[in-house]
């Protein structure tokens, strides 16, 4: 978190050091986007080093020095990241080459909570037979972050073609099944992130 704070923005003319401990703590999470944020949090605080008159230095502590995103950051080349990411990407289906849907139900019982996020992937299943194929279909699973301020979490992937349109087919299932007594649920297109 402190990290993160420091490469937002704030702005020390005379600081010749910068040290990132633990650089790779990002890349543990369930998130596909975890490269890119790694990436960007080391650019982003290494550019706080040097801003005077002083040159700078950059300290990372990392267990995966040799990671493509610790790499990159480490060369301030962009493209290796890229060359490393996009392909990996498109093989398992993720932006920028598909839409994702994140289907989250959460409430204080986990029983009707699981039962929904089932409900609603059936449903979905059925509804993307048609598709042959290019709609693909995750979960249902308990989110990375199962619990959050005492209510259980689960959720339902949806993956589709770029230019399709989640919401016209995700729409009336959620329309149909998305209302119950303790259980909330809410629909993130193109999800910053899927903790």
């Amino acid at each position: 978190l402190g990290t993160q704070m420091i490469a937002k923005g704030l702005d020390f003319p005379d600081v010749p050091v910068v040290g990132v401990i633990n650089a790779d703590t990002v890349l543990k999470l369930p998130d596909f986007r975890s490269p890119e944020r790694t990436y960007q949090l080391l650019e982003q605080v290494s550019g706080r080093a040097g801003r005077g008159d002083k040159p700078g230095r950059v300290f990372v502590q990392t267990y995966c020095p040799q990671h493509p995103a610790i790499r990159a950051a480490a060369l301030h080349d962009r493209r290796l990241l890229l060359d490393c990411e996009l392909p990996a990407r498109r093989e398992l289906g993720y932006p920028p080459f598909t839409r994702l849907g994140n289907i989250v139900v959460w409430g204080r019982e986990e029983g009707p909570v699981s039962t929904l996020a089932t409900r609603i992937a059936l449903a979905l299943s059925s509804a993307l037979e048609s598709t042959a194929g290019r709609w693909k279909l995750l979960g249902p699973a308990p989110c990375a972050l199962y619990r959050l301020k005492g209510d259980y979490r689960w959720h339902v992937l949806v993956k589709a073609p770029a230019l399709a349109d989640i919401g016209a087919v995700g729409g009336p299932v959620i329309a149909k099944l998305g209302r119950h007594d303790g259980v909330k649920l809410s629909v993130d297109i193109d999800p910053g992130n899927l903790l």
